[in-house]
């Protein structure tokens, strides 16, 4: 077994099943090789993940692959984004995961949109995908994990195209609670919440 099927199937442990939504051309292959990388990682995880599955959204629309060129323009104007972040991925609820440069080096951080908060969670892809990733723990510390959990539980299956998110967002006064959630266009929420944002 290679370490890409390791990884992948340490990931598809956790996510059960996943679903097809595109394809990636060989252009944006090409475009981004090596960039979803750290020193540490051993195998462009993100990059194979595209070529032999393309763009697919797992455990019913939990967390979701992304096409950067498609999402970086909206994250970036989150204001704790900066303007070189590249978007790699969501969850249902329709935050963010990053990878970003810091004064310290380049680490994947994750966008809660809905509150505006920004937090470094991994610097490994590989890491990320293989042992992170597949953790409940790790989506309730790091990841928005509760709300998540509580969305997928109510709403069961999540469209690519959609994000579950808050009839009267947290911006406006609305209350965290998934009792106010219902679902929503995913590109054209998240482009409300971040002018919300500024």
């Amino acid at each position: 077994m290679t370490e890409f099927e390791l990884i992948y199937n340490s990931f598809m442990g956790f996510m059960e099943k996943s679903e097809n939504y595109a394809k990636v051309n060989d252009e944006l292959i090409n475009e981004y090789k090596g960039i979803f990388m750290d020193y540490k990682d051993h195998t462009d995880i993100i990059i194979e993940i595209w070529k032999k599955y393309g763009l697919c959204s797992y455990k019913n629309g939990l967390f979701s692959f992304l096409n950067p060129k498609e999402y970086n323009e909206i994250a970036r104007s989150f204001p704790s984004v900066s303007d070189k972040a590249e978007v790699f991925a969501r969850t249902a609820t329709g935050c963010l995961f990053l990878w970003e440069e810091y004064s310290f080096g380049k680490n994947i951080a994750f966008l809660n949109v809905h509150t505006g908060k920004k937090d470094i969670i991994s610097t490994s892809f590989n890491v990320l995908i293989e042992w992170d990733l597949p953790v409940s723990d790790f989506w309730k510390d790091d990841c928005y994990g509760e709300i998540e959990f509580a969305a997928m539980e109510k709403f069961k299956n999540i469209p690519y195209n959609k994000c579950v998110g808050y009839n009267l967002t947290l911006a406006l006064g609305g209350k965290e609670d998934v009792s106010n959630m219902d679902l929503f266009d995913f590109k054209t929420h998240i482009e409300l919440l971040s002018q919300l944002h500024n």
